[in-house]
């Protein structure tokens, strides 16, 4: 499952998330993870008044 570009493209295509996709791929591959990796994504951040504002993707609030 997912072994080529074509069908990786039909997921995003569809709305999927490309994290998502890594996720389907690894657990229908039968891939491991044995050190979970450090992961950075970009996130906005603005200065309202004195204050810092961070808009976190949704995806890390559920976490």
């Amino acid at each position: 499952m997912l072994e080529t570009s074509r069908e990786r493209v039909k997921f995003l295509k569809a709305g999927i998330s490309p994290r998502k996709i890594e996720q389907l791929y690894l657990k229908s591959n039968n891939f491991k993870i044995i050190n979970i990796p450090v992961l950075f994504e970009a996130v906005e951040i603005t200065q309202e008044d004195k204050g810092f504002v961070s808009e976190v993707p949704a995806e890390y609030v559920n976490a």
